[in-house]
């Protein structure tokens, strides 16, 4: 956090010399300082934040990827005449440890086309499914292994 407010500083200024590093140097520690003391903000938080930053950028590339993919499923199923459609909803459990993870999980299947998270209560998820190839793996799916190694420690 220093070094993004000491960052900002020097954007903000638009200019680089030594009296304006040196008061912004100053400037951030003291809010830094602030920060730490008056609103128990948590350097270690922080230092672990920056270890998931990877996890968390791998799953939302992951998500992208099967976003894209989804969608051209998605169009295949419109646009065939002859493909028949077998919506159904999909119950299962995950082993999710946190609020955050679960809501990520329920995000996730919404955000893919052709799935829509109906319910999320703790551990019981249940998925509205447009057809068969949207109803695999939903229980076991790549997303949830993903935020499970985002919550890890």
């Amino acid at each position: 956090m220093f070094i993004l407010l000491f960052v900002l500083w020097i954007l903000f200024n638009g200019k680089i010399t030594l009296e304006i590093c040196l008061f912004g140097l100053g400037i951030s520690a003291a809010v830094y300082w602030f920060a730490v003391k008056m609103l128990d903000y948590d350097p270690k938080a922080e230092l672990r934040a920056l270890k998931k930053t990877g996890r968390v950028l791998h799953f939302l590339a992951v998500l992208f990827w099967d976003i894209f993919k989804a969608s051209f499923h998605v169009i295949r199923v419109i646009w065939s005449p002859k493909r028949k459609v077998d919506p159904k909803l999909v119950f299962f459990y995950t082993d999710l440890s946190t609020d955050a993870g679960r809501v990520a999980l329920a995000n996730a299947i919404t955000l893919t086309p052709g799935t829509i998270t109906v319910q999320c209560e703790h551990e019981l998820f249940c998925v509205h499914a447009l057809d068969t190839a949207s109803q695999e793996d939903i229980d076991e799916s790549q997303f949830m292994h993903l935020l499970k190694r985002v919550e890890e420690k």
